[in-house]
């Protein structure tokens, strides 16, 4: 009886201690449920809504009729006509387009290759869209459907090298893993030996020794930078934006999960809380909501919207914008938005929590 009492004392402490500490419940009951909202409903290789542009330089009314029919296909929305090829690169550039039909001498589709994942689905539902066109209006059997199949076309990426896929995303992997959890446990190591308040005796402000712990880490994300830049043109990939924008728009995302893993670390005491926190906050949803192993278009509606906030999906729109098509800041103006207002929103809180737990 003796040994029964103080095994039910043993569980009884256990469960207390797990419901008195926040980063023990979001582990246990947060992390799994959110891996299976992710990976058991939300994300698919299958597309849900897919923007595609339409050219009919002719006014063909057999072309409108072709058009209609892709439309009436609920993942297919036409969100832009073109008038001549010479707008098919900046018709890629807005409205997150996937492809581009145009019904001239033939019907020719021009596909996005810069997401290899994609593109196996893409091409088949266009096809099979365009097959079932011709069968209906010219009765299949007088209708060769194969001799007068849609011409394919890769644009940005003509050779499908499947190394387009996962540069933007490693670079994302990288940013977070140092910039946002190697920093946060950092700071919280110094705060967990007190070591913290040894420095803030000191002349300097918090600012400053923030900025001070922040900017090896910054340094080393800027040569993780330069790394990959090189690997991409050891593999062919060259960058074909403005260099300096891509190096600007990977600065920024290294400044902004610098302040989320700062904002992560003023909220917590100890070193396994931010790690914790990082990955169910940081690393989870960024990674694998951001477009970088799923299309954000296999998303529903608000879950898609909501994802789009995210700095990892704006970070890989706007990396594959420019280092891929080429776009300048005008076509990528809301990534850096984006990243802008959660870098400076991110670092003035985090701030203000370093100033309240830690005072001078």
């Amino acid at each position: 009886m003796l040994k029964k009492g103080l095994l039910n004392s043993v569980i009884v402490k256990e469960v207390r201690h797990i419901f008195r500490d926040p980063v023990s419940c979001l582990l246990l009951f947060l992390m799994p449920a959110l891996i299976l909202i992710i990976f058991g409903f939300a994300l698919s290789f299958e597309i849900h809504h897919m923007n595609i542009a339409v050219m009919n330089p002719s006014h063909n009314v057999e072309a409108e009729r072709m058009f209609a029919k892709i439309e009436a296909n609920p993942k297919i929305n036409i969100t832009q006509r073109i008038d001549s090829v010479d707008q098919i690169d900046a018709a890629f550039a807005k409205d997150n387009t996937r492809a581009v039909i145009v019904y001239d001498n033939g019907v020719e589709i021009f596909i996005d290759g810069t997401s290899p994942t994609l593109i196996a689905y893409m091409e088949g539902m266009l096809t099979n869209i365009i097959s079932e066109f011709w069968a209906e209006e010219y009765h299949a059997a007088a209708f060769d459907t194969n001799a007068n199949a849609p011409q394919i076309r890769y644009i940005y990426n003509p050779s499908l090298k499947k190394e387009y896929m996962p540069v933007p995303g490693l670079v994302l992997m990288i940013f977070i893993l140092v910039s946002s959890i190697v920093l946060g446990t950092s700071i919280n190591k110094e705060k967990d030996q007190g070591t913290y308040k040894l420095m803030r005796m000191t002349p300097l402000t918090n600012f400053q020794i923030i900025a001070g712990k922040s900017i090896p880490y910054f340094l080393i994300s800027f040569f993780h930078v330069l790394v990959v830049y090189a690997v991409c043109l050891l593999f062919g990939i060259a960058i074909k934006g403005s260099l300096a924008l891509f190096f600007c728009l990977c600065i920024l995302y290294s400044l902004c999960c610098m302040s989320l893993g700062l904002l992560i670390a003023s909220l917590c005491d100890r070193p396994l809380e931010v790690l914790i926190l990082c990955w169910i906050v940081l690393f989870i949803p960024n990674v694998f909501l951001s477009g970088f192993i799923f299309s954000v278009d296999s998303l529903g509606f608000p879950l898609k919207d909501l994802v789009s906030a995210l700095p990892g999906t704006a970070f890989i729109d706007a990396f594959r914008g420019i280092a891929y098509k080429g776009t300048g800041f005008n076509e990528n103006i809301g990534p850096f938005v984006i990243l802008i207002t959660e870098t400076v929103l991110a670092f003035c809180i985090s701030l203000v929590g370093f100033r309240r737990k830690l005072p001078k």
